[in-house]
């Protein structure tokens, strides 16, 4: 075997004088200083550290990047040992030998004279790719340094050696920043003219993206420059295997995007290849027991070596998994050639709409934001799902279904714009008359009047209510009454909206109130009383929903109905009432990541500002929720009375600042992230009096303290006992005098409580 040295020249064969020999870097190293680091900590910790990761993610390139950033730390020498070219096992011990430019000797095993030769030497030893030869490599490993007290060995491979005392760092593909950077880089070598500029940054950025931050990628796609644009590349992207074809040198395995990828897949069991391409169905992240149900055969076993070789990407912060776009893509080639691709996504559809009916049903008490928080992680396989039911005969009612059941988890996530468009597909692919067709119906409606468009949801509502009419179903019938109050508010008919929302009240009380939803009619009937200007009948219904929806468990009605009272008590004048329960809202719909009830919250948070004279933070959310409110579709879907409310704060905002100064502050508040504007709120609690903020003393004790942390996470008093590891009888007993020393009547309280005393915390 060939190594390079510094100057590029051949030193096999030279003389052991030298310390150590590492290939000449060709091109500029971008990005991975944490990585660096992370790599330096570990090898002053560890005598054997391996770098894993995908194909193509830079492996080689970093251990080569630290190999010479810390060469000097080894007066013994840094060798790098290049092995993708090796394919017999037998060489190996010979082909670091020559790499240590030993000689050959046939009296001696390589092994030994490549132990004797380290045994009194600091050195760094860097084997690169490893997967292919991984127990010669582990072998070798092991035996060197018990040979050499004072080495240390620095391995790449697409899996782990498994080997005692291995340090194992993941190497990610590369951020945004990292990812423009190189290839800005190595665009500028291959097409002096292109250059990446404020016009065209995000293009680069969103391609860098979709080619899943992987090196190799991103320099395959920067060689095109030199025969199409940057906006032809990323139209043709979709085809990235045949695209990214590479240059006419370097390892085989980096010729190509298609060669990386199909190198992984040769070192694959066959059980392993089968779920690799069985996998490719979930087109984002998934989780153990779908992979399970969907795919068969021993998927814990194969799952958990499809992740050693890093093919499979364990999210370490849940227990979620997910392939890269090439690996994905690759598994799906492979998934029909095998004649599945069919039955694997019709057994997908199957799965994912088994688990938001569920989901739907369970989707209350304790259990609704965790249960809201997993239907919102497997979105990108309900639309999949969806997708496949619409194109397949037969299973066009079963997606019209989904929608219908769905409606109401749009609703709690303030998703508006993509159900919409899944109702109307829905309903275009299956025209027979059915009991859900009113129900994706009114959801189309619901979605249009929430985005202001009132004219497009008035057929709609007609259609549901013959559907409500014709099978009897007086839930849906509420929630039409319901929705053309909005439409009615829209119009700025207040009195019919009144009416509207009344007689729907009426209905669900009748019935039991079925869904949030229905519960939610108290929130909207005090909207509209706001906007009439009775704050006080506004009170009234807020105090009368906040009973019913306590006693049913029901957070997100319960949410907003705080809101909407905290509304009322700022038009009573009443400002610290008001940003007490805001406050209390907005961390609780936090837990949602519902960017509609975040922006209504940070809204009346900035009322309760200006009126407290706080103008540049109330300047700094309305330049924020101004900004969230255009990719909501704009606050018109609330009435012109919300209108006119919020262009009453900001005239008041304007008057107690400079207009330089009020129009800098919305500037600087437009760049605020949603985290950052929640953030800025929340410090508004230091104006609250301590008996609005609950920082008294605390009268739980530390036991008691962590239940009620628990019960905010969403945890049963099961799930809390066997976290802490004690009986459910006790839990109960916990529970209760929790109850009794807060002086709250309901799970969903002492949630809040716990909540506000969190935040009070941080």
């Amino acid at each position: 075997m060939t190594v390079q040295s510094t100057t590029g020249q051949s030193t096999a064969g030279q003389s052991t004088g030298q310390s150590g020999s590492l290939p000449a870097e060709l091109t500029a190293f971008v990005g991975r200083a944490m990585e660096l680091d992370e790599l330096a900590e570990a090898l002053r910790r560890s005598r054997l550290v391996t770098l894993t990761g995908v194909g193509g993610v830079g492996k080689s390139r970093l251990a080569l990047r630290a190999a010479t950033l810390m060469r000097g730390a080894y007066p013994g020498g840094a060798w790098f040992v290049e092995l993708s070219a090796l394919r017999r096992p037998d060489l190996l011990t010979r082909t670091v030998a020559d790499a240590l430019r030993l000689p050959d000797l046939a009296a001696v095993e390589p092994l030994e004279l490549i132990a004797d030769h380290l045994a009194r030497r600091r050195a760094l030893l860097v084997l690169d790719t490893c997967e292919h030869l991984v127990d010669g490599c582990a072998e070798l490993a092991e035996a060197l340094l018990r040979a050499a007290p004072e080495l240390r060995v620095l391995t790449t491979s697409r899996e782990p050696l498994n080997v005692i005392g291995e340090h194992v760092v993941a190497v990610p593909p590369l951020g945004d920043p990292d990812s423009v950077r190189l290839f800005a880089d190595r665009a500028e070598a291959m097409a002096p003219a292109f250059a990446v500029t404020a016009a065209n940054r995000e293009l680069v950025a969103g391609l860098c993206r979709r080619l899943d931050g992987l090196p190799l990628a991103i320099e395959l796609a920067a060689v095109r420059l030199r025969t199409m644009s940057i906006e032809q590349l990323d139209q043709r992207l979709d085809d990235r295997f045949r695209l990214l074809g590479g240059a006419r040198r370097g390892h085989d395995r980096h010729q190509t995007l298609r060669a990386a990828v199909e190198w992984s897949h040769e070192l694959c069991t066959g059980e392993e290849k089968r779920l690799w391409a069985r996998l490719s169905v979930f087109p984002g992240t998934f989780d153990l027991t779908a992979a399970d149900r969907i795919c068969g055969g021993d998927t814990v076993g194969t799952l958990g070596r499809l992740v050693e070789k890093s093919i499979v990407v364990w999210e370490e912060n849940g227990d979620r998994y997910r392939m890269l776009d090439a690996i994905r893509e690759y598994g799906a080639e492979r998934l029909e050639e095998l004649g599945e691709g069919a039955a694997l996504r019709g057994r997908h559809q199957e799965h994912y709409f088994a688990l938001a009916a569920q989901a739907m049903r369970t989707a209350t008490g304790d259990r609704q934001i965790p249960v809201l928080q997993g239907l919102r992680a497997e979105s990108a396989n309900l639309r999949v799902a969806f997708d496949h039911a619409l194109a397949t005969p037969g299973q066009e009612r079963a997606g019209l279904r989904l929608t219908a059941r769905l409606w109401p988890y749009w609703m709690m996530l303030g998703l508006l714009g993509e159900p919409r468009v899944w109702c109307r597909r829905a309903l275009a692919a299956a025209p027979e008359p059915c009991p859900e067709r009113g129900w994706a119906a009114h959801g189309a409606a619901l979605f249009a009047t929430l985005q202001g468009d009132a004219d497009d949801a008035a057929p709609l509502l007609d259609e549901a209510q013959e559907a409500a009419d014709r099978y009897g179903d007086e839930a849906l019938a509420g929630h039409i009454m319901q929705t053309r109050a909005r439409i009615a508010l829209l119009q700025g008919d207040v009195p019919s909206a009144i009416r509207l929302h009344e007689k729907a009240g009426a209905v669900f009380a009748e019935i039991g109130y079925p869904d949030s939803y229905a519960l939610g009619n108290f929130m909207l009937l005090g909207c509209v009383f706001e906007f009439a200007r009775e704050p006080d009948r506004a009170l009234e219904v807020c105090e009368e929903g906040l009973r019913i929806c306590r006693a049913h468990g029901d957070l997100w009605s319960e949410t907003f109905t705080l809101y909407v009272r905290a509304g009322a008590y700022w038009l009573k004048g009443e400002i610290e009432r008001a940003l007490a329960d805001s406050l209390e809202a907005l961390a609780i719909r936090e837990t949602y990541g519902d960017l509609f009830g975040i922006t209504v919250l940070l809204d009346l948070v900035k009322g309760c500002l200006v009126s407290m004279g706080e103008f540049e933070r109330g300047a700094l959310l309305d330049g924020a929720t101004l900004e969230y409110w255009r990719s909501l579709g704009a606050p018109v879907q609330l009435g012109p009375d919300y209108l006119e409310i919020q262009e009453m704060v900001r005239t008041a905002n304007r008057e107690g600042m400079s207009p330089a100064a009020y129009q800098a502050a919305v500037a600087r508040g437009a760049e605020l992230t949603v985290e950052q504007a929640v953030v800025l709120a929340r410090r508004a609690d230091t104006m609250l009096p301590r008996r609005l903020t609950d920082t008294a003393p605390q009268p739980l004790t530390r036991r008691e303290r962590q239940v009620a942390e628990l019960v905010a996470e969403g945890l049963t008093n099961r799930d809390i006992a066997g976290r802490l590891t004690i009986a459910k009888r006790t839990v109960d007993s916990h529970i209760e005098h929790i109850m009794a020393k807060l002086g709250v009547a309901s799970r969903t309280e002492i949630a809040a409580w716990s909540r506000r005393r969190s935040r009070t915390a941080s």
